[in-house]
This record gives structure tokens, C-alpha cells and sequence, in this order.
């Protein structure tokens, strides 16, 4: 069924790119040992990569968990590798099925990465033969346009070399894994860089090309792959496919493909500073004052913070225990102090201030400065008049009935009690 849906090349598109390369032309333009565009970006998430090689793009993520050691390596972590062709890459992948072509990535990268001993897996043991760390890397493959193998081991050792891993501390025979909050995350130990650099190979070694794409992959006759890290050191070689090359063209080929290694490990570690530095610069607040060497300018700019707090209090008024009819009088005989100095008055104010009239009352009125025709006088209204009506002396039941200013009612009231 996978060779059914698989994407056949013609006869015409494959005389046409061997016409090409007999010219030294390849169809996208680049020359025979020139590669393509490397992009690498980092998640959210420690351990997640996205590596894009021209139209080819991977992403890569790291998961640990603590197992039990192999019987063989008591004291050594485990790592595994596994790449997914997902049919969003291309057609012809299957979901949930391994391939001839998936288990050979996985065999090569593991032969690239594992078994150079690129990563320090006695940094992994917890307890000697007891716990230890187990390191996963899942490789996607999100679009398939040729030479995958190259861009999955760029995504798995940028990956491994940004995921951090909890700290762990082992009292007795407890296990305690401290969180990112309580401790800092610990990086993974990687003593060198391998990369694999693969190369088509067409008519028996006539024609070499670096970093083909997926019509020149279908196309070749066989393929090189060769793993090197910064230091020019060998890490793995593999040459699938029907072709007969001499020492000379391999040794030629590797030296050019040591030059493209180291450019792609600088270009990891340059990604990965980056991206430090973008989640430095992501704090705010006293996460990032604390990064600050100046006194002076930590006081000042922890003011503006500490500004932005209210520290009033709400003072609670205390009820008071006097009976309302008492608290009632009180407040009725404290009246505003009138006897209080007289500030000078500007243009257009004016005061309260007492004055007396004929009878000795006071009357409270406003004084401007302005002119004195203008000053009008508050003057208190009497109260009103309270008629009570004694009923002791009569036979009736009624209680004592007040009313308040309403003549004609208590002359009918004082009718029918009589």
C-alpha cells in the first residue's frame, strides 16, 4: 500500500536532471557542494526545537523520566532516539507503522549521537544501580522535501543541548524531585557536537551533491552519510546504495563536509545564547532588578514599584454606647463655635459671622467684603405649636392623643370625648 501512494519519478524529470547535472546545474541553482539555508528556533518548553532545511522542516522534543538501569550499565543513563514519518510530511509515510526508510534514520542517528558518546550518560545516575534518568527525543517530520537525516540530527543536538532536567536529591531511600521554583534546572553534559552531512551520489561517483533535495534523492544512484563534530573527528559513515567510490573521493568529500560541521555547530550555540538571552529579557519586575549591579538605581527604580502600593488604612468608627434619646440631645446642643477668628476675606467671599438684633437673639448672617446691601439674614422660624389634651379625668380607655397644628381636628376629637 506505501509503495502504491508513493510519488513515482519519470523517465522525463529524471533524463532532464541528469542532462542538468552533466552541465554542472542542478535545478534549484546551487552549486554541486552547496547546502541550503539552516534555520534553527527554540520553544517554549526546554528541549523543543524547530530546524527547517530549506523546504525540509523537523521539530524536536526531549522527555526524561527516572527508570531502573540496564543490568549491563549500572551506573549510566539511558537515551533513546525515534524519529515518526507522519503522513503530514508526505504521502506515502503511514501513521503507527515503522518503515524500511524510518528504521534506518533511527539506526543512523543513534550510531551519530549514541554511540559516539556525544552525551555523558553517568551524569544521568541518580543511585547507582537503582534510579536513573531516561532521555527521550521525539523527531517529527513535518515536511518532507529531501534529506531528512541531516535536519533530524540538527534537531535532536540542538535540542539536547537546550533541555534541562530537574534536580533531584536522594535522602535515604526517598527520591525528591525539586520543581523549577525550588531549584534550578539542570543542563544535559554533551562533550562534542556530531552532525551528520549526507551526500547523493550519481553515476558511479561521477557527480557528487551535497544536501540533496527529494527529486535528486529518488534519482541517485546512492548516498554518503558522514558524521563529524567541531573537531574534525569521525562519528559515523554509511554508504547505502550502489556505488563504487575510490578512498580518495570519501577522504575529499569528508574534509569538505568537516568545514559544513563546524559552521553547524557554532550556528547551535549561537541559537542557544540567543535564546537565553530572550528569556532574560522576558523578566520584568524584581526578577529583573535583582540582575541589576547599581544600588542606587535598584532604590530608584524599586520606588517607582513600592509607589504603586496604598498603605492607608481605614480607620473603624467606634459606635458609641449612650441610648439614642441621650446621643439625640447632644447632638442638638453642640452648635458651630461662632466665636472663631475672622480670617481676612479676598474679593468675592464671604464669612458667617453673628449679629444681634433688637431683642437680644443672634442672627446669623452673611458678610461680605464687597458691599454691605448685599448681606442676607437667616432667621430661625418658631416651632410649632404642640396641643396636648388631658382625658384623665374622663371614663374613656383612649390613651392620650397628640396633634400638631390641626384646629379643626381637635375640636371634633374634644366633641365626641365629651
Amino acid at each position: 500500500m506505501s509503495n502504491i501512494r508513493k510519488t513515482i519519478v519519470s523517465n522525463c524529470e529524471k533524463s532532464f536532471l541528469l542532462k542538468n547535472l552533466a552541465e554542472y546545474n542542478r535545478l534549484d541553482g546551487r552549486a554541486f557542494d552547496e547546502f541550503r539555508k539552516v534555520e534553527i528556533e527554540f520553544g517554549c518548553d526546554w528541549g523543543c526545537c524547530f530546524v527547517s532545511l530549506g523546504k525540509t522542516k523537523v521539530v524536536a522534543q526531549v522527555s526524561c523520566e527516572i527508570q531502573q538501569p540496564k543490568s549491563s550499565r549500572p551506573g549510566e543513563g539511558i537515551l533513546n532516539l525515534n524519529i515518526e514519518l507522519n503522513p503530514i510530511a508526505a504521502p506515502h509515510f503511514e501513521a503507527d507503522r515503522q518503515s524500511n526508510e524510518q528504521v534506518q534514520l533511527n539506526r543512523l542517528l543513534e550510531k551519530c549521537l549514541k554511540d559516539s558518546k556525544a552525551v555523558d550518560l553517568e551524569s544521568l545516575c541518580i543511585k547507582n544501580n537503582e534510579k536513573v534518568w531516561a532521555i527521550r527525543v521525539d523527531i517529527n517530520v513535518l515536511n518532507h522535501e529531501g534529506n531528512i537525516l541531516d535536519c533530524a540530527s540538527i534537531a535532536a543536538l540542538a535540542a539536547l543541548a537546550h533541555f534541562r532536567r530537574p534536580d533531584v536529591t536522594c535522602d535515604g531511600e526517598e527520591f525528591v524531585i525539586h520543581s523549577i521554583k525550588q531549584r534550578d534546572p539542570i543542563p544535559m553534559v554533551i562533550h562534542h557536537y556530531p552532525v551528520c552531512i549526507t551526500y547523493s551520489v550519481f553515476s558511479s561517483g561521477l557527480y557528487i551533491l551535497a544536501d540533496p533535495t527529494l527529486l535528486e534523492e529518488n534519482v541517485a544512484d546512492a548516498f554518503l552519510s558522514i558524521g563529524l563534530n567541531a573537531y574534525k573527528e569521525l562519528c559515523g559513515l554509511h554508504l547505502g546504495g550502489k556505488a563504487d567510490l575510490s578512498p580518495d573521493v570519501i577522504i575529499q568529500t569528508a574534509n569538505k563536509a568537516a568545514a559544513r560541521a563546524s559552521s553547524i555547530v557554532q550556528q547551535i550555540k549561537d541559537a542557544i545564547e540567543q535564546d537565553n538571552e530572550t528569556r532574560k529579557e522576558q523578566k520584568d519586575g524584581f526578577c529583573r532588578l535583582a540582575e541589576k549591579k547599581d544600588s542606587a538605581d535598584l532604590v530608584e527604580e524599586l520606588s517607582v514599584y513600592l509607589d504603586q502600593w496604598s498603605t492607608k488604612k481605614k480607620k473603624n468608627k467606634k459606635k458609641s454606647k449612650q441610648p439614642k434619646e441621650e446621643q439625640m440631645e447632644q447632638d442638638e446642643i453642640k452648635e458651630p463655635d461662632i466665636t472663631a477668628e475672622i480670617k481676612p476675606l479676598g474679593e468675592g467671599t464671604a464669612v458667617l459671622v453673628p449679629s444681634e438684633n433688637e431683642g437680644g437673639d443672634a442672627i446669623k448672617v452673611w458678610d461680605t467684603s464687597e458691599s454691605e446691601d448685599d448681606a442676607v439674614e437667616f432667621v430661625e422660624l418658631p416651632k410649632p405649636k404642640v396641643e396636648t389634651v388631658d382625658i384623665a379625668d374622663t371614663d374613656s380607655e383612649e390613651e392620650a392623643v397628640i396633634v400638631l397644628n390641626a384646629d379643626q381636628k381637635t375640636k371634633k376629637k374634644k366633641k365626641r370625648l365629651t
